[in-house]
C-alpha cells in the first residue's frame, strides 16, 4: 500500500493502474482493524530503550524542561503498532520498533 501511495506521488502516469483495486484495499484495511497486536517483551525492551535515547539526547547545559516527553513514547508504540497491523502482525516485534521491515 505503501508503495502505490508512493508511486502515485512519483510516477503520475505509471500509477494510474493500480495492482489492487479499490475494494481490495478496502477489504483489507477493513481486516488491518481488525487485529490488536500484543508488544513482544523483546520490543517493549527496545521501545524503553529507544526511549532512554532520545531523553538522553535531549539534555543539555541549562535546560530546565525536558522537550522528549512521554507522549513521545506513546506515538512510538502507537506507530509500532501501526505497522504491525499494516503487516497483518499480531505481534509487535522489534522490526516495527525500528522500523527496519522494508
Amino acid at each position: 500500500m505503501a508503495r502505490y501511495i508512493v508511486n502515485i506521488h512519483q510516477k503520475h502516469e505509471q500509477a494510474i493502474a493500480p495492482p489492487y483495486s479499490t475494494k481490495q484495499l478496502q477489504k483489507y484495511i477493513r481486516f488491518g482493524r481488525t487485529i490488536k497486536p500484543k508488544i513482544t517483551e523483546s520490543a517493549k525492551q527496545k521501545l524503553i530503550e529507544e526511549y532512554v535515547k532520545l531523553r538522553l539526547s535531549d539534555q543539555g547545559k541549562g535546560k530546565t524542561v525536558w522537550r522528549i516527553t512521554v507522549r513521545q513514547l506513546e506515538s512510538m508504540i502507537r506507530l509500532s503498532e501501526a505497522l504491525a497491523r499494516a503487516h497483518l502482525d499480531k505481534e509487535v516485534g522489534v522490526v516495527y520498533v525500528e522500523g527496519k521491515f522494508f
